[in-house]
Order: C-alpha cells, then structure tokens, then sequence
C-alpha cells in the first residue's frame, strides 16, 4: 500500500492522462460530468417525482425530491464508474504490466479518482442548489471530506478486488456491470429506504452504499452528522475491503503478467 503514497507523482500523471483522454475531442469536455447526472436526474424525477407522485427529502415538491434524488445519485455514480473501470485496467494496460519495474499497484487507483474527480464537479452544482434552496448547513458540510475518504477507500478495495480476478475470469467484466446496476437499485438512491418492506430491511442495513448515501444527504440537505452506527459500519466496511482487496492484489501480482 505504502508503493502508491511512494508513486504518487506517476499516479497523478495518470489520472490526469485519464481525465484528457476521457474527454478529448468533445465539444464540451469536463461540463459532461455534470450533464451525465442532471439527465439521469430529469430522468428518474420524472418517472418517481411526477409519475408517480412519490414525496420525500426536504418538502413535498418536486424540487425537493430532485435535491433527495441528486444527492444519491452524484456519490453513486462516481463510486459505479471508478469501481466498473477498475476491473479492466489491468486488460487494458498489458504493454505496462509486462514491464518487470513498472508499479502495477498504481493502475487501480487511476480509474477510481478520474471518476471521483467527476463526482466533485457534480458536487458543485449541488451545493450551489442546495445553498440556493436554503437547504445547506456548513457546520455538517465540513465533514464531507471525511466521508470521501471512506467511499475512496471502499472503491479502492473492490478496484483491486475486481482488477486481480478479472485477469484469472475476463467474465467477470459482463458481470460486474449487473451487478451494479442491482446494486444501485438496492440502494436507496431513487427512494427513501422507509419505503422498502420490513422483510427486506436488512438488505439496506447491511448495505454500505446504502450508509454512504443517507450519510451525504444527512449533511448536505438536512445539516446532521451521519449516526454514530452508521459511520462505524461504514468505516468498517471500507477497511475490511480496502485491506482485503489489496491483500489479494499484493499476492496474485508476481503471476499477473505471467497470465495478460
């Protein structure tokens, strides 16, 4: 672990490559990490803020639901991007991870900040709505940064996790985008997580993501620090994966050039 802190100027570089690469050629370049979310949120207001006329968040109006919705759906697209990438870039760097001196605990890394640095811009325009809306509490907001970290770290681990195991099952790249896409349904991004019957309670407890949602809406719509309960799980589960993933990385590295 202690090789990405030592790599860091090359880890920089490379995000930074990512970042260029990712929007070369558009018309409009970084300003589609906030478009992304906006039509996704469009999307899904209407269908549960207007269709079906669903009510939660901060006040009954559609605003307030599209505030509700947007706060979950910012994290959860970094998180989905960062962690989906990750798993191929190893497959997708071979000509790197051939090379005997290169550090390949860098390249997992690389996908998971280029994604949160998108999340950060969405950030933006929802603090600026937030603020605007009168909705925005700095006392809480300043535990924000303490929250990121913990999603890093949880998208770290699974970054590593998926990156080494994809290279022993390439299938594992056609399932892991199902498997997100029933995460984020499983999460309650597009409703509240009261909604959700009793019996199927415990698939939000004992969902992180579910923990890294309600905790970025807590401070950002409502002005409370996350529970003590849920920041503990949370950070819980962030270590145990960042440990784990990286553990696993660590062992199946000397055979991952062997096997590209």
């Amino acid at each position: 672990m202690f090789e990405i802190f030592k790599q860091w100027r090359l880890l920089f570089r490379m995000v930074e490559r990512d970042l260029r690469s990712k929007y070369v050629g558009s018309l409009i370049g970084v300003f589609w990490t906030i478009i992304n979310p906006l039509l996704l949120l469009l999307v899904f207001t209407f269908i549960f803020a207007i269709v079906f006329r669903a009510r939660f968040g901060i006040g009954n109006g559609v605003s307030g639901s599209a505030l509700y919705i947007l706060a979950g759906l910012i994290p959860w697209l970094g998180f989905q991007e960062g962690v989906a990438r990750s798993a191929s870039c190893l497959l997708e760097n071979r000509s790197l991870v051939s090379r005997v001196k290169f550090p390949i605990e860098v390249l997992p890394p690389v996908p998971v900040l280029s994604a949160f640095f998108g999340q950060m811009v969405g950030f933006v325009v929802l603090l600026f709505w937030a603020g605007a809306s009168g909705r925005l509490d700095f006392p809480a907001v300043l535990f924000l940064p303490a929250w990121m970290v913990l999603q890093l770290a949880f998208a770290l681990g699974l970054g590593y996790l998926f990156s080494a195991a994809a290279v022993w099952g390439r299938d594992l790249l056609q399932i892991i985008p199902v498997l997100l896409l029933v995460w984020m349904y499983a999460t309650p991004i597009f409703y509240p997580a009261t909604l959700v019957p009793e019996n199927f309670q415990v698939v939000v407890q004992l969902n992180p993501l579910a923990a890294l949602v309600n905790g970025y809406r807590s401070m950002i719509l409502e002005g409370k620090m996350p529970g003590m309960n849920q920041t503990l799980f949370l950070f819980g589960a962030a270590l145990i994966t960042l440990v784990a993933g990286f553990g696993i990385f660590s062992k199946l590295k000397k055979f991952i050039a062997d096997r590209i």
